[in-house]
């Protein structure tokens, strides 16, 4: 029998196996596991240490999600997989060790959630930027990016409230949330979200250095990912409708 065909076949097997992992509204079910998982954890994680538990192993199936349908090249996943495992350990430490010892999990878990998240987003840009022709799946893609982009500064915050605790200003009546796990995840969550969409409140503010910092980079991003990415964006579209091509060409 030819080798040819044999390769010919085991060529069409895995291009199915990455369509099935990879399907058309891949951006659009990201899209609303990120936003359930925002709405709910606040409400509910803090609960029970079962509810903590449910929203923990949530919060790992989006990253791998993320994982399949973001990092579509064997490095990226690769790297992406290196990533992640930090962030992976350092969650089940905190079941496995007493509350003294969270500290160092708790860090270990924020610093590899932001170079995972932050690699994410850098994928999801390239590939917006080497796009021809775009589908509507793209653009929830390009939202996915941006709310990613978010979570990358909340694990920030996070990150730097558990080293510096005095590099923010609390409002007291909410400073009590700052003890839980989940509840602090979701404070720095909306402290992230509301700086990045130029909003601001006073209820968690910066009150000193790293955090002067990383509030004026994240404005930097959302303006640059507002501006450029939707420019990106809107020009595709433009060139697609001039030309007559559909998503079904590329």
């Amino acid at each position: 029998m030819s080798v040819g065909p044999r390769i010919g076949r085991a060529m069409a097997a895995q291009a199915t196996m990455i369509d099935f992992a990879r399907p058309a509204r891949k951006n659009l079910v990201l899209l609303a596991a990120i936003v359930v998982m925002q709405v709910a954890q606040p409400l509910l994680g803090h609960r029970s240490v079962e509810a903590g538990a449910f929203f923990d192993i949530v919060f790992a199936a989006i990253c791998l999600y993320v994982f399949f349908v973001v990092f579509a090249r064997r490095w990226q996943r690769r790297v992406a997989l290196t990533l992640v495992l930090p962030a992976a350990v350092g969650n089940v430490a905190r079941y496995l060790l007493p509350p003294s010892a969270h500290l160092w999990p708790a860090v270990a878990f924020h610093c590899s959630v932001v170079v995972f998240l932050g690699f994410a987003v850098a994928v999801i840009l390239g590939d917006i930027f080497r796009k021809r022709v775009i589908s509507a799946d793209d653009v929830i893609g390009a939202l996915c990016g941006y709310l990613l982009g978010a979570l990358v500064w909340a694990n920030l915050y996070t990150l730097t409230y558990l080293l510096y605790p005095e590099a923010f200003v609390v409002r007291p009546d909410i400073a009590w949330r700052l003890g839980h796990w989940h509840l602090r995840r979701a404070l720095f969550d909306y402290l992230s979200f509301t700086t990045l969409t130029g909003l601001g409140y006073s209820d968690i503010s910066p009150g000193g250095p790293p955090v002067y910092s990383l509030t004026w980079m994240e404005v930097v991003f959302g303006q640059f990912y507002m501006a450029v990415v939707v420019a990106q964006l809107v020009g595709l579209k433009l060139a697609q409708a001039m030309k007559g091509d559909g998503p079904e060409s590329t």
